[in-house]
Parts: C-alpha cells; structure tokens; sequence
C-alpha cells in the first residue's frame, strides 16, 4: 500500500493537470471500443520455440523457476490480450491484433497456475515475485510499440517500481541461480567431459 501511494505522488509530479502523458503513454482510462472475441488474438504455439530462445532456458522469469520441459508451461501475454483491446487494439484491424498476440517483447513463460492466477490483471493489481523492473519495462516497451494507453493506477503501480531500477534491471530478466548455473556451472562440466573423439583408439 505504502508503495502504491508513493507510486501516486511519483506520478503526480510527472504528469502535471495540463499533460496527459507519462513515460511516453497517454494516460486514460480504459475503454472498449468494440467487442472483445479472443479469437482475434490468436497466436502460433511454434512462437514458444522462439520465447524459450529469448529467454535461454525454460523458465519462468516471474518466480525463476526452471521446467523440465515446455509442457509444464504455458504462454503468458505481460499485457493481457483484454487489456490491450480496452487499451487501444479496439480500435485496430485484425492484422495489428495478430501481430500484438504473436510480439515476443510481451511473451513469456509461466506456470500454469501462475497463469491463471495473473489472468487479465495489470500491474495495478498484479506484479511478479521476481524480475520486477524488467517486467515493468517490458510493459512500458510494449504498450509505447501498440500506442495504447495506460490508466492512471498501473501507470502508478509502474512507476513506484522503475523509480527504483537501474537500466540493467529493465533490460532483462535476471535469475542469480540461473545465471549462475549458464555462466559458472555450465562451461566446467562441459570441460570435465572427455573428448571421445580423441579418447578413442
């Protein structure tokens, strides 16, 4: 709550009566221009292939847990498909509403549950245990790509979080343990494995 409220005062000394704009966002309330049909978002499932290749690994940058594999998770839009219609895409074709489903800046992976459990809500209401700068810069990114608009609690809720990263904590999603296993782990066990090409006889 404490933080939410300062997020307020951040954002009222950013955005004076006269703008209407913060970090680039126009600054409105949501409106559905026109029927919301999920169908207009549809998205290709091989576009997992090229999240988990952005990401390095399958994991979850939410809460850095690691999968086995990619059927123990599922897709995850950082701004809700819902949110973006109410936010602008209303007003899109269907072709910018595909593209927007399928933009790899808004894609990640989540555990089932976790996913259920964000659904539709925006950071106003929802914010991840892990990777809060980079999800928050993520959604600024994304919502300036589309030219949506922001409404006035999550542009609060975002910016009593940025106020507090660094350009590297935006720029991507970092998990000590796995970066540590990449990093460090990783390249000494490959160098521990014998090269059976010179062992053989």
């Amino acid at each position: 709550m404490y933080r939410y409220a300062a997020g307020m005062l951040l954002l009222c000394a950013a955005v004076s009566a006269e703008e209407t704009t913060w970090r680039g966002l126009v600054v409105a309330p949501e409106h559905r221009c026109a029927p919301y049909d999920r169908n207009d978002y549809r998205y290709p499932q091989s576009v997992e292939d090229e999240i988990i290749a952005g990401l390095g690994d399958i994991f979850s940058p939410y809460t850095c847990a690691r999968f086995g594999s990619s059927r123990e998770t599922e897709i995850e839009h950082m701004v809700a498909v819902s949110e973006a219609h109410d936010s602008g895409l209303c007003a899109a074709d269907r072709q910018t509403r595909r593209r927007f489903a399928s933009e790899l800046r808004n894609l990640t992976l989540a555990a089932p549950a976790l996913n259920r459990q964000k659904g539709a809500r925006d950071a106003a209401s929802w914010l991840p245990e892990a990777n809060r700068c980079w999800f928050a810069g993520r959604i600024v990114e994304v919502r300036r790509a589309y030219e949506l608009t922001i409404d006035s609690r999550e542009a609060a809720a975002l910016e009593s979080v940025l106020s507090d990263c660094s350009a590297a904590d935006v720029r991507e999603a970092f998990c000590a343990t796995r970066s540590f296993v990449m990093q460090v782990l990783l390249p000494i066990l490959r160098s521990d494995v014998p090269d059976t090409a010179e062992a053989s006889p």
